[in-house]
């Protein structure tokens, strides 16, 4: 087994990201998260239409609804976790990406070191 496979066997196989990817489908099954998510988004475009059009009263109407559909969505305590839970992955895989530039680093000053250059 490659070095890449068992790197990405390891990571699979890490709880937060079995938990992580339970939450995802979870949330993404909810009719009532895709409801808010999908009214968030006819309120973005609304907003930017208004915007472009220089519509300041529709403009206000729809960042406040656009703000309160947001801010509904970002404190169901699912979508909480899962974000919470995304950032962990995410520090994670950005501390092994860390690691795997640091030994590359290593190896290639090794190297340059043995032969001279």
């Amino acid at each position: 087994m490659s070095k890449q496979q068992e790197l990405i066997d390891m990571i699979e196989s890490l709880d937060i990201l079995k938990t992580y990817q339970k939450f995802e489908n979870t949330i993404n099954n909810d009719k009532e998260l895709k409801r808010r998510f999908s009214e968030m988004k006819a309120l973005q475009k609304q907003l930017v239409n208004a915007k472009m059009i220089h519509k300041t009263n529709a403009m206000n109407q729809f960042q406040t609804a656009y703000d309160e559909v947001r801010q509904s969505i970002e404190t169901d305590p699912m979508i909480e976790t899962y974000l919470f839970m995304q950032q962990e992955l995410n520090d994670l895989l950005k501390e092994i990406k860390e690691i795997i530039e640091n030994e590359i680093n290593h190896a290639l000053a090794k190297y340059q070191i043995e032969s001279g250059k």
